[in-house]
């Protein structure tokens, strides 16, 4: 994996920096910081890459045993609990129309008509259905979970044959596992959700999907290596000081583009990991800085034709990471020439790709957009590793940086008190009772019909 920075250089692009502005007492600080988990109790996702055989060969057996006995595997989460799910999938599977022998479906949301038609489209005998929330806890996926139950006890099936769960050692969710004599995977007290990919939570439907999960658990801790040197070929901490610089000058949005269809869900991972963690109120002095990038997902080259306009001429407040590959797996040349468009003939589409991208990067730069690259030199289990484990540690690193909690959630907990005082939750009367007010004095204008 590599960093080409030009495009952010200040002898490139008006209010450019330099990479020798780096602070090295607080690089060394901050990395320290981390890496002795002095900043917070949630980085036991830093020991993550170093599973032992024993825990890896568990979860191999698991996934070849899921493979062999089952014809479907829904995995029921949310946000960390989905997220990197569904792009390993995407990278490993549905972008190279690759059959694995199982049908994989991530159910990432309540919303009942794509969740029922799914339960009513597979056979519920051929299914194993993997519960996962760290807390043990998750309205929704609780939600999922029970409406699966009672389809099982209709069909007076045990269900405890069809489910796996993975979650948080002695929670509720747990002891249920275990009263019920369900397999149940741990997730470590202090690895938070969006950091979790890489463990059980990620690696379980990573092996159903036959993946090589020791070159992945490999490839992250090649990262976890180099984000400890203290010079700027530490890729995670000098491109989280880049967007940290970039921040301090209004770039508020940080548009993440890869040209590469296996990697289109990245960005989504990406999202959650930099917004969730880094969209705070206070600092750790608990002073008000309402600090965080908004991170835009988009993808190289389809989103040239529908956002580029405004990242070339609009409001000047974003930094783009393109993340491209050197090495494809598949090519074609484009030998027959159409005679209206003779300069196509003779190249491949993965140099068009190329091409695409390097115009797009040099044009940003010429009207002064500031953006840099990420580049793998191809994609397969121990680069994805890399890369997972690169953008865990980069937000760590920009954490650092702001001086804020980067592991709390305190914007997503007020939403969730207002839903459980919805079902009526002992303890949340009050909050009941303001949501009731405020619905019944909402304020509705109606679309009407014209009069005819």
């Amino acid at each position: 994996m590599k960093l080409e920075y030009t495009g952010i250089l200040k002898e490139n692009i008006k209010n450019g920096i330099t990479l020798d502005s780096i602070p090295m007492a607080s690089r060394s600080k901050n990395i320290k910081n981390i890496f002795t988990k002095k900043s917070s109790n949630m980085l036991d996702w830093l020991d993550l890459p170093d599973g032992t055989p024993e825990q890896i060969n568990k979860i191999k057996d698991y996934g070849k045993y899921v493979r062999h006995k089952f014809q479907n595997f829904v995995v029921l989460g949310i946000g960390g609990s989905a997220l990197g799910i569904k792009m390993l999938k995407n990278i490993f599977v549905d972008s190279i129309h690759k059959d694995i022998g199982i049908n994989l479906y991530v159910c990432d949301n309540i919303d009942s008509d794509s969740f029922v038609a799914l339960l009513n489209k597979i056979n519920l005998k051929k299914t194993m259905f993997n519960v996962i929330t760290k807390s043990g806890s998750t309205s929704e996926t609780l939600a999922q979970m029970s409406i699966v139950i009672s389809r099982y006890k209709s069909k007076k099936l045990d269900f405890a044959n069809h489910f796996c769960i993975t979650t948080t050692k002695d929670n509720d969710l747990y002891k249920f596992a275990k009263d019920n004599h369900i397999q149940v995977f741990d997730i470590p007290e202090g690895v938070g959700g969006r950091f979790s990919v890489l463990s059980a939570v990620g690696l379980i439907p990573a092996s159903v999907m036959n993946l090589d999960i020791t070159s992945m658990l490999r490839g992250a801790n090649i990262a976890k290596i180099n984000a400890t040197l203290e010079n700027v070929n530490n890729l995670a901490y000098t491109c989280a000081y880049i967007n940290y610089s970039y921040l301090n000058k209004g770039k508020t949005n940080l548009v993440v583009m890869p040209y590469s269809d296996r990697l289109a869900l990245v960005p989504d991972f990406f999202a959650q990991l930099w917004a969730e963690s880094l969209g705070k109120k206070t600092n750790r002095k608990g002073e008000i800085v309402y600090t965080g990038q908004t991170p835009i997902k988009t993808l190289g080259v389809t989103d040239q034709h529908s956002q580029l306009q405004l990242y070339s001429e609009g409001i000047q407040d974003k930094i783009i990471m393109f993340i491209t590959v050197d090495n494809c797996v598949l090519d074609e040349k484009i030998e027959y020439e159409l005679p209206f468009a003779p300069h196509l003939a003779n190249t491949t589409l993965k140099t068009l790709l190329d091409y695409e991208y390097s115009s797009t990067a040099y044009a940003l730069t010429q009207v002064n957009r500031p953006n840099y690259t990420i580049t793998l030199d191809s994609i397969n289990e121990e680069s994805i590793g890399q890369l997972i484990f690169f953008m865990e540690m980069m937000t760590a690193f920009a954490g650092e940086m702001l001086n804020i909690n980067t592991y709390d959630q305190p914007g997503v907990e007020l939403s969730k008190i207002y839903t459980k005082a919805c079902l009526k939750m002992k303890g949340y009367e009050k909050e009941a009772s303001d949501l009731k007010n405020f619905t019944l004095d909402k304020k509705f204008f109606y679309m009407k019909n014209p009069e005819m």
